[in-house]
């Protein structure tokens, strides 16, 4: 059985895809399963145990290049195309690839598909929204498998990590350890920075916590900035790539931070989650379990989330966050992934 699974771009939904590919391998052995996507999700998909064929596409390329790319699909001969980005350079793709069966969520692109799912389902985690494309096609998933999210690390990614312990020795004895990324590239979907840096006080006084904040590209002056509102000491996290940041992220005790990337890697890495949201939808993009939460601002603005709700949220957490910590100082570093094990559903 041939399968093209399609999620050209961003990087926290490609993330967000991989649960559809153990799916896959899980309910049909010996499938064979190609992913689609842009150049950049090669940062997710590099050592993925559950794919055996990997095309990119460029957004600079030429018509002559998307017509061999197509070609290329056309000649695998697929039995199935799993659309889960149904727009119209993924719907054109599908279609090109004259896989036998080509399903999709219902859209302006219908024609491209011969099954269609009904784009809003239930309110429900999108991982699960995306399960509902496969279980059309007779695939049964498992719903609880869905915050399993895949993103294989290595020893060598935990460099810059190694380096910045070994910098701040409090890093290996606070209660906890704290990661929080304030940044978002669109204005509507970042919590206000002072609430950040009062947080992060809050958090460094009364708890005992090692703040860190992290950043990427194009981020490390708004780090800057709300490091320099702070009273209490926090640190600014080294640079990392992705996969870096993922070894960070995985020996640290909490994430806190907007609906943005990172926020899924916390996720992939099970390290225990609270994410804020105003314009996103939380219960669509957090699997919302014991270890994975959310705040939503009123009238969907994230500036409406208070700093006492947060911190609420965060103390009914607290006990949950301590074994953790506990946890974690006495299996030492976590130097490579492992698939965390599903959480609990609230």
């Amino acid at each position: 059985m041939k399968i093209l699974v399609i999620q050209l771009r961003q990087l926290g939904d490609i993330l967000l895809t991989t649960p559809v590919l153990r799916e896959l391998k899980r309910n049909m052995p010996g499938c064979h399963v190609t992913f689609l996507s842009h150049q950049m999700g090669k940062l997710i998909l590099d050592d993925c145990p559950y794919i055996d064929d990997y095309f990119t596409y460029g957004t600079d390329w030429t018509l002559r290049q998307e017509v061999s790319l197509a070609a290329t699909l056309r000649a695998r001969k697929f039995d199935y195309a799993f659309d889960f980005m149904n727009n119209p350079r993924s719907a054109l793709y599908a279609l090109g690839s004259l896989a036998r069966e080509r399903v999709a969520f219902r859209s302006a692109r219908w024609w491209c598909y011969n099954q269609w799912v009904p784009r809003h389902g239930p309110k429900q985690y999108i991982v699960r929204e995306k399960f509902r494309i496969l279980d059309s096609a007779g695939i049964k998933t498992n719903p609880d498998q869905a915050d399993r999210l895949i993103l294989p690390w290595f020893e060598k990614d935990t460099a810059p990590l190694m380096r910045f312990v070994g910098q701040h020795p409090w890093a290996s004895d606070a209660p906890l350890r704290i990661a929080i990324s304030p940044t978002h590239r669109r204005d509507v979907r970042r919590w206000p920075l002072e609430r950040y840096a009062a947080l992060a006080d809050f958090l460094a006084r009364n708890w005992g916590a090692f703040v860190v904040w992290l950043w990427g590209p194009g981020e490390e002056s708004e780090i800057d900035a709300v490091i320099s509102m702070c009273r209490e000491t926090t640190y600014k996290a080294p640079k990392t790539t992705f996969r870096e940041l993922a070894a960070l992220t995985a020996n640290v005790d909490l994430f806190i931070g907007n609906s943005n990337g990172p926020s899924h890697v916390a996720v992939a890495t099970g390290t225990p989650s609270l994410q804020l949201h105003g314009p996103t939808n939380a219960w669509a993009w957090c699997p919302q379990t014991d270890r994975h939460m959310a705040l939503q601002g009123q009238n969907m603005t994230i500036a409406e989330i208070g700093l006492a709700r947060v911190i609420a949220k965060l103390e009914s957490m607290q006990p949950m966050l301590m074994g953790c910590a506990n946890n974690r100082r006495a299996a030492g570093m976590r130097v490579h992934w492992v698939q965390p094990p599903a959480a609990v559903t609230l």
